[in-house]
């Protein structure tokens, strides 16, 4: 068999009639004309969730304003996660400005390259019609779609995962040294972005053993290298660790006892939750494949079918199940599961599930593919636009997509301008609160959260008292503010309410907001945000 060849063809390749778009005449035989739309529908895939997103939030998700917030000083790591999604966004914000739509548009960046190498990895195993389809029913994920607006660690480690998959394929099956270091970059980016990258790299390692073209030496030589290059660049945040205390190391420990969330849920009944949340952010996956196998049922086989090599099918397999089932079975020695935990599982699922997709006449294949992905597309992101735009007004429901975001930060940097002659160069707050007043005022204040040091190293405790500050605390948090913030209201020298309705329609409920200033002493000093 010619090692060129990504697969074992058997009988004749006869031509189905081409896919036409518009003026073009497209052959999904073809690899190139394959490519060209993938690309064309990884385009649409971005532009349809980043502008209606844009369109119908107010606020973005938590996650992403954390993300602004953590960006305002590039660290290699942070009090909950490693560094790398904050240094992902904060190019694009320092390429594109610092605007909500920003945050989304990386986050879907990550999804559409994750997008492109799960394509890349299906030329390996199948024809470039079939590993088109796949990518087309892999979009419909939850995780990639009504979440992948998500500036968070789970979304941007899609990126690295499927690098990580794609280079490792790559390196066990053609070999070369320049390979094992693109897998070890690879490993490293997993790493930087959440420690969750152990379980891929542990399935990872075990389809290596078990693969016989690593029963030599040579490989595992590159394995090593691999393993090298990952060590030398995650050495630096080690050392942020050693020096910072390990807060990370915290917020993981805290994140497997169940600690990070309010389930009551018992041991059995919080892993059937992760179980059936996974299925239901899978689902459309799931449906759209079955749509298309059940279109597709009742024709004769396609006698140029490609049978994909055995090892390869072994690996898609791995990838596939072996994510989820190693996390189902640390659910169950005692690990308290959390849904998010799995974003990243399903990069290849809709590879594996092209088993179950008979054999058909490529052009048509994805035509009906393509009909059944845009299809579902609009109705998800339609949706989403519906629950987070119209209805949650129209139920007079305060939500994050309808905050008053904008208007806050406007009343915020009014009263600043009332009580202080020089720009707010601090705000004090949680992370939602001041980040979304941050994001929107004039000067884009530093965030110095819950008044805590290690939260925010980029806020010494001696920029208050030269700065001054200006508190932000929802009226809801009095009861449970933490000491710090509490010390610094007792120094405030003015102090007052601000009342907005939340909702885009001025009815139902309002944002009470308490703000406190805290005067500076040597303004001349402080940095220029």
């Amino acid at each position: 068999m010619d090692r060129s060849k990504d697969t074992i063809s058997l009988g004749a390749q006869p031509r189905g009639v081409g896919l036409r778009l518009g003026p073009w005449t497209l052959d999904m035989q073809r690899r190139r004309d394959a490519g060209r739309l993938l690309l064309a529908f990884l385009v649409f895939h971005a532009l349809l969730w980043v502008v209606s997103s844009a369109l119908t939030h107010r606020a973005p998700p938590w996650d992403n304003i954390e993300q602004l917030v953590w960006q305002q000083s590039l660290q290699w790591g942070y009090y909950k996660h490693p560094p790398f999604p904050t240094w992902w966004l904060s190019f694009w914000t320092t390429l594109l400005g610092k605007q909500i739509w920003v945050t989304f548009f990386a986050a879907q960046l990550s999804v559409v390259l994750m997008l492109y190498m799960v394509w890349r990895i299906g030329l390996l195993v199948m024809s470039p019609a079939r590993a088109l389809c796949a990518v087309l029913l892999s979009s419909l994920l939850v995780y990639h779609g009504i979440h992948g607006i998500m500036a968070n660690h789970n979304t941007v480690q899609l990126m690295p995962v499927a690098l990580l998959l794609w280079t490792g394929l790559l390196a066990v099956r053609e070999g070369g040294w320049w390979r094992w270091l693109l897998a070890g970059l690879a490993a490293a980016f997993c790493m930087l972005t959440k420690y969750s990258a152990l379980i891929w790299l542990a399935v990872l390692g075990l389809w290596m053993i078990q693969d016989l073209r690593m029963r030599r030496l040579r490989p595992w030589l590159g394995a090593g290298l691999a393993l090298l290059v990952a060590a030398v660049l995650f050495a630096p945040h080690v050392q942020w660790l050693l020096r910072e205390g390990a807060p990370t190391l915290g917020y993981v420990s805290k994140a497997v006892n169940g600690e990070n969330d309010a389930s009551q849920l018992g041991h059995w009944g919080r892993l059937l939750n992760f179980v059936v949340i996974q299925f239901g952010r899978a689902l459309p996956l799931l449906l759209a494949t079955g749509l298309l196998a059940w279109l597709l049922r009742s024709h004769a086989r396609w006698p140029g079918v490609q049978v994909p090599e055995r090892p390869e099918l072994r690996f898609i397999s791995f990838m596939a199940l072996g994510p989820v089932l190693l996390t189902s079975l640390l659910g169950v020695a005692g690990v308290k599961l959390g849904s998010a935990w799995a974003a990243t599982f399903f990069v290849v699922l809709g590879l594996w599930l092209m088993r179950f997709v008979p054999a058909y006449e490529p052009n048509r294949m994805v035509r009906t593919a393509l009909i059944i992905a845009v299809g579902f597309e609009l109705l998800m992101a339609l949706s989403q636009a519906l629950a987070n735009g119209w209805l949650v007004d129209l139920k007079d429901r305060p939500a994050r997509a309808n905050f008053p975001a904008q208007n806050l930060a406007a009343q915020v940097d009014a009263v600043w301008r009332q009580h202080q002659p020089g720009p707010l160069h601090i705000l004090v707050g949680e992370t939602w609160l001041a980040g979304n007043v941050s994001v929107h005022a004039p000067t884009h204040p530093l965030v110095f959260l819950d008044a805590d040091p290690q939260k925010s190293p980029w806020v010494k405790p001696e920029m208050v008292r030269q700065c001054g500050a200006m508190l932000v605390i929802d009226v809801r948090d009095l009861g449970q503010l933490p000491a710090a913030v509490n010390a610094l209201r007792e120094q405030a020298y003015a102090q007052g309410r601000i009342d907005l309705p939340w909702t885009r329609r001025g009815t139902g409920p309002h944002l009470q907001v308490e703000w406190s200033i805290v005067a500076p002493e040597k303004p001349g000093l402080c940095p220029v945000n």
